[in-house]
């Protein structure tokens, strides 16, 4: 699905995969130098992952450009 170069030189892959019980499963792959982290979440763990990833950057980013 999409790859994400991470600025301390990790490399975090996205791809959908298909579970043997036919769930569809988000597996994040870390890569880190020569070690790997690797994550499978259902839709329902990704979604609200997703939403605390976001309201954290959205508050980190107001924190560092913070109105005139």
């Amino acid at each position: 699905m999409d790859s994400i170069e991470a600025p301390f030189g990790e490399v975090i892959e996205l791809r959908q995969i298909i579970h043997d019980s036919g769930v569809p499963l988000l597996r994040i792959l870390v890569r880190d130098g020569g070690r790997y982290t690797k994550l499978e979440l259902d839709p329902s763990t990704a979604h609200r992952w997703g939403q605390i990833m976001v309201r954290w950057a959205q508050t980190a980013v107001e924190k560092e450009n913070p109105p005139a």
